[in-house]
């Protein structure tokens, strides 16, 4: 006989002897739940006799894997310790003489946190997308707004911390507001605007109204300060307390 015919005849016995069909996350992902590579060929091998309740089938295991009673016993016991495996009582008369919901549980609950990892994930990527959208529409317009402004157009480096301030989450009109009130002191560095914005950043400021509150707050206190020093540093006049 033709020796690629015995193959060819050989491989679709193989093949259609009977398949046993593993989750594909129990495969990528059994390690995580603490099975052992031991563990997990018992594992199979006890999907592979999912639907046999014979009294036998743990002696068949012991056989095919080739090992002890002893180290047979060992697995199993490891197993049960970790959640992940129930022997039932065949006197009373369950489905299998084993159930394997346990690490289904441990596997539900890794995918669920894997679910919202990827969930997670997406969102920061959509906000990272929305940002970078934002940061492409403001830019060409604070640009232009600052050589305006600057009369002049703006160097490379300037363009790129404008860009940095944008990317930073630093509103448009928390910008804007930055460079007026540079202009208004004649300074019109960078630096200077960057020392601004991060002085309102560390006051949790992102909008001009919480600028202005924040001016009127100021004020408020150094006119108080003022009025204590001219009453602390007044003399007071000996007959100040006497009325006639």
């Amino acid at each position: 006989m033709d020796k690629k015919n015995v193959y060819g005849g050989f491989s679709q016995a193989l093949f259609f002897s009977g398949t046993v069909s593993i989750p594909r996350f129990l495969l990528d992902h059994y390690v995580e739940i603490g099975i052992s590579e031991r563990e997990m060929l018992l594992i199979i091998h006890f999907l592979a006799e999912s639907n046999n309740r014979s009294e036998d089938i743990f002696a068949n295991i012991i056989d095919r894997m080739g090992i002890s009673q002893q180290e047979f016993t060992s697995v199993v016991q490891s197993l049960k310790k970790k959640n992940l495996l129930t022997i039932n009582d065949p006197k009373k008369n369950e489905t299998n003489r084993f159930d394997l919901s346990g690490m289904i549980d441990q596997l539900f609950e890794l995918w669920g946190i894997y679910q919202f990892k990827q969930m997670e994930a997406s969102d920061n990527n959509l906000d990272s997308q929305k940002t970078s959208i934002s940061t492409d529409n403001s830019l060409p317009k604070i640009t232009t707004l600052f050589e305006n402004e600057l009369g002049r157009p703006l160097t490379g480096l300037e363009c790129e911390h404008i860009e940095k301030w944008l990317g930073a989450s630093y509103s448009e009109e928390l910008i804007i507001e930055a460079l007026r009130r540079g202009v208004s002191a004649g300074i019109r560095s960078f630096r200077y605007l960057d020392t601004i914005l991060r002085e309102w950043e560390k006051k949790g400021i992102k909008t001009r109204m919480e600028v202005e509150a924040e001016d009127q707050h100021f004020q408020s206190r150094q006119q108080k300060k003022t009025e204590k020093q001219k009453k602390t540093s007044t003399p007071k006049n000996k007959y100040d307390d006497i009325y006639l």
